[in-house]
């Protein structure tokens, strides 16, 4: 996929984007950018960013020898061409394989097929999880134009998990030079009562591995040890911490200092320190974070993914 379709992908989900020099650049808050690659690093200086940032503020991130003031943590597979099932620990494993019993992942090309067998799971996805973000989906005519949408971009991957012939769950993914990202995945009740995002990103990920298409699967950003963190980093993902130059307007930054002090850590990178320090890459200079699991990251894992990677 070329960075045009993935803006254009990244369109659909409401994000703002801006070319500016060649390098697309998308609104993650209000003034507020970030690239579109998120994961990709940027010599300072060499890339423009947006003149509304001015009023706001950008971030992106830098090569490690680069002066940094934040850092991005980033959920990401490595070495994504070595995946097999035996990398996986007893239990993830053992719940992959029983999701294969019950399930098949296959390539869904039929936009009515999309259109009448995905609302319902989606449907499903929202009467569970109330997520906001794209709630307007839950209207057919809606949900109708974004299927449209989706399948006028024609390297997209659409896959869909089938039990007994009825469609489950749906995953989007797309892959933009060597980096496969899974953008979406959202399922019904009872699929994700079965397993089936296990097998959904098993199925991916041995695919790329099969393929040897991509070096590294990206997840998204770091939420900040939620249960949808636990789910990918129990499977074997990393979360890398990548230096990052960080401009904030001014006056934005003494408000989010004084008055959102929580939310301003977040922006600069900051994670308070967990327990699992398996989980971490660290790139940067600051003391490594470590990671907690916590109970409940299944039952997580779609929250989140039905939103654009940023």
């Amino acid at each position: 996929m070329t960075i045009e379709e993935f803006a254009a992908f990244e369109g659909i989900f409401g994000q703002r984007i801006i070319a500016v020099n060649g390098t697309y650049w998308g609104q993650v808050r209000p003034l507020f950018y970030r690239p579109l690659l998120t994961y990709q690093e940027y010599q300072p200086g060499l890339v423009i960013p947006p003149s509304l940032s001015l009023l706001g503020g950008f971030q992106h991130a830098v090569p490690p020898e680069e002066k940094a003031n934040s850092c991005l943590n980033l959920l990401m597979f490595e070495n994504a061409e070595a995946y097999s099932l035996d990398c996986l620990d007893y239990n993830r494993k053992r719940q992959a394989k029983l999701a294969a019993k019950q399930f098949v992942i296959q390539p869904i090309t039929d936009i009515n097929e999309f259109k009448q067998k995905a609302y319902p799971v989606y449907l499903s996805f929202y009467e569970r999880t109330r997520y906001q973000y794209g709630s307007q989906r839950t209207k057919q005519g809606y949900f109708s134009r974004w299927a449209d949408a989706l399948f006028r971009i024609s390297n997209l991957v659409i896959l869909g998990g089938y039990r007994n012939g009825e469609l489950g769950g749906v995953s989007l993914s797309l892959l933009v030079e060597d980096t496969l990202c899974y953008a979406t995945f959202f399922c019904n009740i009872e699929s994700l009562r079965l397993g089936l995002s296990d097998l959904m990103l098993h199925f991916v990920r041995e695919a790329v591995a099969k393929g040897q298409c991509a070096e590294q699967i990206f997840a998204g950003l770091y939420k900040g040890g939620n249960g949808l963190d636990d789910f990918y980093l129990l499977r074997g993902c990393k979360l890398v911490r990548k230096p990052a130059l960080l401009h904030i307007n001014p006056v934005a930054k003494a408000f989010l200092m004084r008055f959102l002090p929580e939310q301003y850590a977040r922006l600069v990178g900051d994670i308070k320190e967990t327990g699992n320090k398996r989980a971490v890459k660290n790139d940067v200079p600051p003391q490594a974070p470590v990671i907690r699991a916590i109970s409940g990251e299944t039952k997580a894992v779609e929250l989140g993914r039905v939103i654009p990677l940023r």
